[in-house]
């Protein structure tokens, strides 16, 4: 079992931590800093197609960075387990932080579906990515 420094973790996941990162930043903009969408598109909720790809990218990245080589053996061996629940958490703390911290800003259970439908295809595109480079 290789021994795990935090250097090589973070080398490993660091662009899953800073997609994190980018969607707490994301999220914590005050309402009125966000662009205004005309009242026809708001029937096509484009906004959840944002949410969908954000939660998309952060699984499949945290996916890609615990399975590499270097990390702790259980961080490897639950990858997948580890995702889920680091994305879930962000996903449910990002919108109770709208709803109770960033002004002008509501919580939506559309939009926290919106993120867990992300997760959920980011977990199929990795597993179909990971197949197809064992071919």
């Amino acid at each position: 079992m290789p021994t795990l420094s935090f250097k090589t973790f973070l080398k490993n996941n660091c662009w899953a931590i800073l997609w994190g990162v980018f969607i707490f930043l994301l999220t914590s903009l005050p309402g009125d800093y966000l662009p205004r969408i005309p009242k026809f598109v708001d029937l096509f909720k484009p906004d959840k197609l944002v949410h969908i790809f954000i939660f998309l990218v952060l699984i499949f990245l945290l996916l890609q960075g615990f399975e590499r080589d270097g990390n702790p053996a259980i961080i490897h061996k639950y990858a997948v387990f580890f995702a889920f629940t680091i994305s879930f958490s962000i996903a449910g703390i990002t919108e109770l932080l709208q709803e109770f911290v960033i002004p002008m800003r509501v919580a939506s259970p559309y939009d926290f579906i919106a993120n867990l439908l992300g997760i959920l295809l980011g977990w199929g595109a990795y597993a179909f990515y990971k197949k197809k480079q064992l071919k």
